[in-house]
């Protein structure tokens, strides 16, 4: 556990329990939403555009592919540097790493709300 009291292997479990739960991405996607930084954006199906549903903690942007898997881009400024998909078992790893940057970036006061959301996802799963 970090000195901040923010446990990165507890939450990488979690992460990793709920998206293969009932509610899958999109309630981890939403309940990080309440997270200090966190903007998510719903998905958007049209005829001529779509969008995947998005979530970004931090420097991290997290979208749902089309076949159902994250994919992770590194953002600065609005800038994608780096982009990949990531395999089921290093989802959670990678979201906690993104939750301790926001924990970093905006202190103890962030602790709260990302409790309070592993604590839903934990009872959903």
């Amino acid at each position: 556990m970090a000195a901040t009291g923010f446990d990165p292997e507890r939450a990488a479990a979690v992460i990793a329990g709920a998206l293969h739960g009932p509610g899958g991405p999109g309630l981890v996607f939403t309940v990080f939403a309440a997270v200090p930084g966190a903007v998510r954006t719903p998905a958007r199906r049209g005829l001529f555009r779509s969008a995947p549903e998005r979530l970004q903690l931090g420097d991290w942007r997290y979208e749902v592919t089309a076949d159902q898997r994250i994919s992770a881009a590194h953002m600065v400024n609005g800038i994608v540097l780096a982009e990949e998909v990531l395999t089921a078992s290093a989802v959670g790893p990678h979201v906690a790493r993104a939750l301790a940057g926001v924990v970093d970036g905006f202190g103890p006061p962030a602790l709260p709300q990302i409790e309070a959301a592993l604590e839903i996802l934990e009872t959903a799963a």
